[in-house]
């Protein structure tokens, strides 16, 4: 199983040519981040360019695809994002969803599926995966839109496009539903990246109630194929916890 590092939770974005040699010499291949608005894209090219690291993922801007309204300006922001992507060559999207709106959940998740509808043909254009990202509502993400798998796969499923999946971060589903082995494994055809973090207080990996040695080898005996993302806000110095991380990884 291959991990991709945020570089924004874990580095506050704040990342230099040692930062990604130091990542390349732990064994680490790929980081992914959040927006590319007020980055210095030039600079971080560089960086990778120098150093072999390859960026798996980053985000489009957050808006609504909940609120029709929204959903052209939506896809315009997504095309520039897939544009920035073929400079960088990351095969995954990051999609949130939108703040809940007036309208009934039902209906929402049928402007959901409608829009996703439309961003299927640019992501075939481009030959990249569009992740939806499921939040927690409980504490982290009040009045958002989408917080249950289920929900997530059923509009997949109405969408139906192999360029679309989810994005499973088991920080939030364990707050927002929890059973996470079991729902990984019911929803695995339709999760296309994961998150990971420490539950409660998103922090490192081995700080909260949850299994990560057990929860990655039930993944990789289901046939898990695509990176896990490290998306936690590090209790420790940075270096060390990913340290932690390699060595517990190793024994």
């Amino acid at each position: 199983m291959q991990f991709s590092v945020c570089i924004d939770s874990l580095f506050q974005g704040q990342v230099t040519t040692e930062t990604f040699t130091h990542l390349k010499s732990m064994g680490f291949d790929y980081v992914e981040w959040w927006l590319n608005e007020g980055r210095d894209l030039d600079a971080l090219e560089a960086s990778m360019q120098a150093t072999g690291i390859s960026c798996h993922a980053f985000c489009t801007p957050f808006i609504s695809l909940v609120d029709p309204s929204f959903q052209n300006q939506y896809l315009e922001e997504l095309e520039k994002t897939l544009v920035i992507s073929q400079r960088f060559g990351n095969p995954v999207i990051i999609s949130q969803m939108g703040q809940a709106t007036e309208e009934s959940h039902e209906q929402q998740l049928e402007y959901l599926a409608a829009g996703l509808d439309r961003c299927a043909p640019l992501m075939q254009k481009y030959e990249r995966l569009l992740v939806i990202e499921p939040l927690n509502t409980r504490l982290d993400h009040k009045g958002y839109s989408v917080s249950r798998s289920g929900d997530a796969v059923a509009v997949l499923k109405l969408v139906d496009s192999p360029r679309i999946k989810m994005l499973y971060d088991i920080y939030h589903q364990q707050i927002s539903e929890g059973d996470i082995l079991t729902r990984l494994q019911k929803y695995l055809p339709w999760i296309g990246h994961i998150h990971a973090a420490g539950v409660p207080g998103r922090g490192e990996l081995d700080t909260g109630e949850l299994s990560y040695r057990r929860i990655f080898s039930a993944l990789e005996g289901m046939g898990y194929t695509q990176k896990v993302g490290l998306e936690y806000f590090p209790k420790r110095p940075p270096f060390e916890g990913l340290q932690m991380f390699v060595q517990r990884r190793e024994t």
